[in-house]
């Protein structure tokens, strides 16, 4: 008999601890596994179910296949191998393509580490931030933290704060946090400097994606900083992922 169909991007499994009647009238054995689910319609006929899964391991796991999708390309125009001092990729198709996958790297890469702070502010915590003056504290809510703050401070005060750990700023994760940011920023709010033709000693934001580190490592860093400092057992999604 073949097992539950358990990826490890669910958002959790929980176990029933003794024979429960559900809310459709069926009875769950003490033992069997039980997930949530989320259902859309389709149309009027006919809805569609899946499992739900953790946002944080979705845009992950998008961060990592873009990545991998990207070195592939670039690994068969030998960019890295050729020992000329000015390179090329195989057709301009394939340098578009590449900038496309790791654009899509950046960004997934991104938003993973958004999810991951949004998800682990508590519902009922709240944040005392400084308005004007140092002397004057506004009371924020979570759902205000996760609407009004920018994820820097929701990393560097937020969740060392909520999670009792210390704030990552200065350290090895920060800084390429700050750098995968500085990129994605650059992406979203493209600047007409970026659209222009120029040379190597003038940066733009090509520049930043032909030499950006893989971002699904930056953001697993910071993933790491935290879970492994905080006091509270690993989300399942962390503890099978993948990490080739």
């Amino acid at each position: 008999m073949e097992g539950p169909d358990n990826d490890w991007r669910m958002e959790d499994i929980h176990y029933v601890a003794e024979d429960t009647r559900l809310s459709t009238g069926q009875i769950a054995l003490k033992g069997s596994q039980v997930t949530r689910l989320s259902v859309a319609k389709v149309n009027k006929k006919k809805a569609i179910r899946i499992l739900l899964p953790n946002s944080t391991a979705l845009f992950l796991n998008a961060s990592r296949r873009a990545w991998i999708e990207a070195q592939e390309i670039r690994k068969a125009s030998g960019i890295d191998r050729s020992i000329k001092k000015e390179v090329m990729f195989v057709t301009t198709r394939d340098s578009f393509d590449y900038l496309e996958r790791v654009m899509e790297s950046v960004v997934m890469a991104h938003s993973a580490i958004e999810s991951f702070a949004n998800e682990n502010i508590p519902v009922d915590f709240i944040y005392h931030k400084p308005r004007r003056s140092e002397s004057v504290l506004e009371a924020m809510s979570s759902k205000d933290i996760e609407r009004y703050l920018s994820l820097s401070e929701k990393l560097s005060s937020v969740l060392p704060e909520c999670l009792r750990v210390d704030s990552p700023k200065g350290s090895k994760c920060w800084q390429g946090f700050v750098g995968l940011k500085s990129v994605r920023d650059s992406l979203i709010h493209m600047k007409k400097d970026d659209r222009r033709s120029s040379g190597p000693e003038i940066p733009t934001v090509w520049h930043e994606l032909l030499t950006q580190q893989p971002p699904y490592r930056l953001a697993k860093d910071v993933f790491d900083y935290f879970i492994k400092n905080m006091d509270k057992t690993e989300p399942r999604w962390y503890s099978e992922y993948p990490s080739k």
